[in-house]
C-alpha cells in the first residue's frame, strides 16, 4: 500500500474535531463580538444623553452668571456646552464602528493627548465606580456585603 493513500481513522476524527471546533470557536466569537457591539451602542446612547443634559445645566448655570461681572466666566460656559452639545449630536449619529476609527485616528495624530485623556477617563470612571458602590452601602447595608465575592 502506498503511503499516502491510507486514511487514518484517528486522523480523519482529529481533523473533524478541529473543523467542529473552529466553526465553534468562530460562532463564538461573532457572538461575543455582536453582544459587545450591542452594550457599546447602549452606552453610547447613555453618554450621549448626558453629555446633553450636562451641556443643558451648564447653559442654564451660565444664563444665571448674567453679564455682569462674571461675564467672560459665562461666555465660556456658554462656549463648553455648546461643544458639548455638538459632540453628543456626533456621538448620537455615528455607529460604534465609526466612532473607533474616530478614536484610533485622534491616537495616531495626537498620542500625548489620547493618553492625557485615557488617563482622565479613567480616573473618572474609577471616581464613579466608587463613589455609586459607596451609594449603594448606604441604601442597602447588608445587601452590599451578600453580593461580595469572598477571596477563597
Amino acid at each position: 500500500m502506498p503511503a499516502g493513500s491510507y486514511d487514518d481513522p484517528l486522523q480523519n476524527q482529529a481533523r473533524s474535531t478541529a473543523q467542529a471546533t473552529k466553526q465553534q470557536a468562530g460562532a463564538i466569537w461573532s457572538d461575543t463580538k455582536d453582544s459587545a457591539r450591542s452594550l457599546l451602542t447602549e452606552q453610547q446612547r447613555a453618554a450621549a444623553g448626558g453629555l446633553g443634559e450636562f451641556a443643558n445645566a451648564l447653559r442654564k448655570v451660565a444664563r444665571e452668571m448674567g453679564d455682569g461681572q462674571q461675564g467672560s466666566m459665562s461666555r465660556m460656559m456658554q462656549g463648553a456646552a455648546d461643544g458639548l452639545e455638538r459632540f453628543s449630536g456626533s456621538l448620537r449619529e455615528k455607529d460604534v464602528s465609526g466612532l473607533m476609527r474616530d478614536v484610533e485616528s485622534f491616537a495616531r495624530r495626537q498620542p500625548v493627548a489620547f493618553f492625557g485623556a485615557a488617563v482622565a477617563v479613567g480616573f473618572l470612571a474609577v471616581r464613579f465606580l466608587k463613589s455609586s458602590n459607596e451609594n449603594r452601602a448606604e441604601m442597602n447595608p447588608g445587601e452590599s456585603l451578600r453580593n461580595t465575592e469572598l477571596p477563597y
